[in-house]
């Protein structure tokens, strides 16, 4: 189990290290995405989200949307990492959400990389970075589920129960904080949570869905 517990606000720094250390080919568990689409689309997020847009129009803006993201493409691996790792500024946007949600973009992206490799196991967090995980459960479990039940999550930390106005049953949901968020994501073959409740519960996770 690698030990991940060298203090708060180092999430970004790690995630650099581990694109570093595994290479723009490395698989992730996200389905036609590479390590290189997933920074790519990290970078879009935070410093240009308006080349997303953009590239999807017709004519001149589109035009110049490819050209800036064929000039991002064409720098080196470790110059596309080298702009990650610093973080957005403190007037960004992009940068405010991820301080209220506790990084889950960070947290949950990163876990995307690491559990795709084959030789991958949870990490110990550091305490805050813990702590920043069970907030981002709390406040992205609710958008992310749409299941007809009542959600109690349970960990180290505390519990958090989500509900629905049309519950057919209860579910508890155990686990370390950064698996719950994973779970609630819907990266179900990776998370490491332990899901019990009523059949109707059960039955209404299947048919529901998780995920943003």
């Amino acid at each position: 189990m690698t030990d991940s517990r060298r203090g708060h606000g180092t999430e970004r720094e790690e995630f650099a290290a581990s694109f570093l250390a595994l290479g723009a080919d490395a698989p992730t568990i996200l389905p036609g995405w590479d390590a290189s689409a997933l920074l790519e689309h990290l970078h879009l997020r935070e410093r240009a989200p308006h080349l997303m847009l953009a590239s999807h129009l017709p004519g001149l803006l589109h035009r110049r949307a490819q050209a800036a993201l064929a000039r991002y493409r064409e720098r080196s691996w470790t110059e596309r990492v080298g702009l990650f790792r610093v973080p957005p500024g403190p007037l960004s946007p992009v940068g405010r959400l991820d301080a209220l949600s506790g990084q889950a973009e960070l947290l949950i992206h990163h876990e995307d990389l690491r559990r795709a490799q084959p030789s991958w196991e949870p990490r110990r967090l550091a305490a805050a970075v813990d702590r920043d995980a069970w907030r981002a459960v709390g406040l992205m479990a609710p958008l992310a589920m749409q299941v007809q039940a009542d959600v109690t999550f349970v960990s180290p930390l505390g519990g958090r129960q989500v509900r629905t106005r049309r519950s057919v049953g209860s579910l508890r949901v155990h686990g370390d904080p950064l698996e719950l968020l994973l779970w609630a994501s819907g990266r179900d073959e990776v998370a490491r949570v332990r899901v019990h409740g009523e059949p109707a519960a059960l039955r209404a996770l299947q048919d529901g869905r998780r995920g943003l």
